[in-house]
């Protein structure tokens, strides 16, 4: 789903950015355009762009970028992360040593995966749809996680045409469509409410 997207990003993992790399992310500097949408979404605060030695986010200045809303948790190291997606994930665990599972568990940074007996539980509220279990559960044999992120959490104001890129990169076609039905949906509701209330007005008066 997001082999598309990432032929034209400039950030990733080094098996995305086919980059040899001990690096989690590279940056390809010959695709970045120093817009700092990478570090204005990223969920634990480990990106940030400077130019000239300042940070900067020239695209949230000038409007581009839209708010959203956003749960900022701490983790008991003291690292701050945010939610700024929503979406679902499904474990599909065949494991049968306790050890490998906790194992698989410890992988989560926020700590929202827990064994109990030998099911893999995830805290929804804790999790962030990171894509790290993901990630990892390919060093598992029985062990395979799906995650799919189906929209932002809350988006305010206008969104420019930059925004439909990162949709894209950040949910994927399929979330990217859901979100633009969602909102649609949402101000559908929003008229109708804004009428009913008008012909109530009118109605009493």
């Amino acid at each position: 789903i997001y082999d598309e997207p990432l032929k034209g990003t400039a950030i990733g993992t080094p098996e995305q950015m086919k980059m040899e790399s001990d690096k989690k992310i590279v940056v390809d500097t010959e695709k970045c355009v120093w817009c700092g949408s990478c570090t204005w979404i990223c969920c634990a605060y480990t990106l940030e762009l400077l130019l000239d030695g300042e940070p900067k986010l020239l695209l949230v200045e000038n409007g581009s970028l839209p708010e959203f809303e956003e749960e900022v948790r701490t983790l008991d190291n003291g690292n701050k992360i945010r939610k700024v997606v929503q979406g679902s994930i499904t474990i599909t665990n065949n494991e049968k040593d306790i050890k490998t599972i906790d194992s698989f568990c410890d992988v989560c940074v926020v700590r929202a995966m827990e064994r109990k007996e030998k099911e893999i539980i995830v805290d929804r509220d804790k999790c962030i749809l990171c894509f790290k279990c993901t990630e990892d559960s390919k060093n598992y044999d029985n062990i395979s996680v799906e995650v799919h992120r189906d929209r932002f959490m809350d988006i305010k104001g206008n969104p420019s045409s930059v925004w439909d890129g990162i949709t894209l990169r950040v949910l994927g076609k399929e979330g990217k469509i859901k979100g633009i039905l969602s909102r649609s949906q949402n101000k559908l509701a929003d008229a109708v409410i804004r009428l009913l209330g008008r012909q109530e007005t009118e109605g009493e008066a």
